[in-house]
């Protein structure tokens, strides 16, 4: 296995990669908040910071669940589009997660309470 130092093919190091991979995650989080802001709102600052840590606990929740799931349905050999499904509403909650921990942060470094 490589290091993350060493030169992955086309010159690239596989930190610069792991990088770029990880910012496509992010813009996939904003672009998510951007889409829902232009429907809802700033409505996240209706709500105190406890909300978003229930909402986090939620997802964690959800997350946890559905990946067990997946993983018992790649066990047992189920339709690849089941799996896909799953594997779909993961990655939705897990961005839905990062956006309610940057409303959150947000929150706090506001100085709102509740």
């Amino acid at each position: 296995m490589k290091s993350t130092e060493e030169s992955a093919p086309g010159g690239s190091s596989m930190y610069e990669e792991f990088e770029r991979e990880h910012f496509r995650v992010l813009q996939r989080a904003h672009a998510i908040f951007v889409e829902k802001s232009a429907v809802r709102g700033q409505l996240w600052l209706e709500f105190p910071p406890s909300d978003k840590i229930r909402e986090l606990a939620e997802r964690t929740l959800r997350l946890q669940e559905g990946y067990k799931l997946r993983e018992h349905l790649r066990t047992n050999n189920a339709i690849d589009q089941h799996i896909a499904d799953i594997e779909g509403i993961l990655v939705e909650d897990a961005l839905d997660a990062i956006n309610y921990a940057a409303f959150l942060i947000k929150q706090i470094e506001r100085g709102m309470r509740g």
